[in-house]
């Protein structure tokens, strides 16, 4: 209880900065948010959920792994919806050197 209160402190006054899923893997900032829709989701057998957001920019395709943790209950959008995904920014070198926002903390649905 004491973990889950701390978290909802620490995140309510956190300051994101919009970042276009293009600039996602070069981007200096961690507290981030990018717009795309969804192409793939699963749960993992730790619970989390993969999200996968992409979206085409001038014929390239970029895709950004959203990941869902327990701690941060999000309900996990459907495929197909685009969504606003916020959080922690890293690069995923142990997988493939992708760009992830891991953890999510928040996700809205845009449409």
């Amino acid at each position: 209880m004491i973990t889950e209160t701390l978290l909802v402190l620490s995140l309510a006054g956190r300051i994101y900065h919009t970042v276009p899923i293009e600039k996602m893997a070069t981007t200096r900032r961690t507290h981030v948010c990018v717009t795309a829709p969804i192409v793939y989701r699963r749960k993992q057998q730790d619970g989390d959920w993969h999200l996968t957001i992409a979206k085409i920019v001038n014929g390239v395709e970029y895709k950004v792994v959203v990941e869902i943790i327990p701690l941060i209950p999000i309900t996990p959008p459907r495929v197909g919806q685009i969504v606003k995904a916020c959080g922690i920014t890293r690069l995923d070198r142990e997988h493939g050197n992708w760009p992830e926002i891991h953890p999510a903390e928040s996700i809205e649905v845009q449409s």
